[in-house]
């Protein structure tokens, strides 16, 4: 989990590339959605136009289509981008099941302006007002929770993660968030 240009997609690449896993980057089925303009796409541009998140049960049956569609050889996954709120837990929860991992990204105010400007993202929502969103999931969550300090460089934060991986690589295919 991590607010907006904190490194989540980042370091899901990079779990991606060492690990073998499955990169769910749940916005990227939404901006797929609305640039092909199907009728789901042109409902997720209402929301998304309006400066709110897709909520992620209206995103569920794609990602569950892009999972089943993987499924052979499928080492794990990491979900990015969700869930930011406890409605978008409790879809993950049903739908996928519980994570094994939750890698929480904390960046401060001025790198995500500094990230976002060079990205030219378009959202407009705060560390503080993303924390207040969070929070409750981190609670959650805390158990399996690791809280990594994302103002970092990118290959910094890997090498904090990858113990974690290491030992849920060895036990079994992992189910990982990185939330928004």
């Amino acid at each position: 989990m991590g607010g907006p240009s904190s490194g989540k997609t980042t370091l899901a690449q990079s779990i991606v590339e060492k690990y073998g896993y499955k990169h769910v980057d749940i916005n990227a089925i939404i901006d797929h959605e609305i640039e092909t303009d199907t009728p789901k796409g042109k409902q997720f541009a209402e929301v998304v136009n309006n400066g709110q998140l897709v909520p992620l049960a209206e995103v569920m049956p794609l990602v569950e289509q892009e999972l089943m569609s993987n499924k052979s050889g499928l080492r794990g996954f990491v979900i990015d981008g969700y869930p930011t709120n406890q409605a978008d837990a409790a879809v993950l929860e049903q739908q996928v099941g519980t994570p094994d991992l939750v890698i929480a990204l904390s960046v401060g105010q001025e790198t995500i302006d500094t990230r976002r400007s060079s990205l030219n993202a378009r959202t407009s929502i705060t560390a503080q007002a993303y924390m207040k969103n969070v929070k409750p999931v981190l609670d959650q969550y805390a158990a399996k929770t690791m809280q990594i300090d994302g103002d970092r460089d990118a290959n910094a934060v890997f090498e904090d993660v990858k113990p974690n991986m290491e030992i849920i690589n060895k036990n079994h295919g992992p189910k990982i968030s990185i939330g928004r």
